[in-house]
């Protein structure tokens, strides 16, 4: 579970659920190991990969009244959930499309995602991608 944010005047984005999986988690550290070799690279600032393995979602008063609460003051955390848990959840108004994450050099990244109509922006809290993968 990560802290979510979006850009959106009408819309709400709290925050969105990483499905880590053994794939993803190989992908991740080859993907980690490709920016290791630009590390000095000072006029480099990030590589971006598309990447589906995320889904952005909203507090409501029912369900998921306060996700910040679930994160206690943190970005990110580890958590086990269903998938009819996940069923429940309320999801942003917009339709999200170019799922991306973006690798920054020292290992951490961030997911961000766009409204189909709006342009409007949906991102993650920036994270320790190293550590996920280990």
């Amino acid at each position: 579970m990560v802290k979510a944010m979006t850009n959106s005047e009408w819309d709400s984005c709290d925050f969105a659920i990483l499905t880590i999986t053994q794939e993803w988690n190989k992908e991740q550290q080859e993907r980690i190991e490709r920016i290791k070799p630009f590390s000095d690279d000072f006029s480099l600032l990030s590589m971006i990969y598309s990447e589906q393995s995320i889904t952005f979602y909203k507090d409501d008063n029912e369900f998921c009244p306060d996700s910040a609460e679930l994160l206690d003051g943190m970005d990110w955390s580890y958590i086990e959930i269903d998938e009819e848990t996940i069923e429940k959840l309320s999801v942003p108004e917009n339709r999200l499309i170019s799922h991306a994450v973006q690798f920054v050099k020292n290992g951490y990244g961030y997911y961000q995602v766009y409204g189909k109509h709006t342009g409007e922006e949906f991102w993650t809290s920036e994270i320790p991608l190293f550590e996920l993968v280990k």
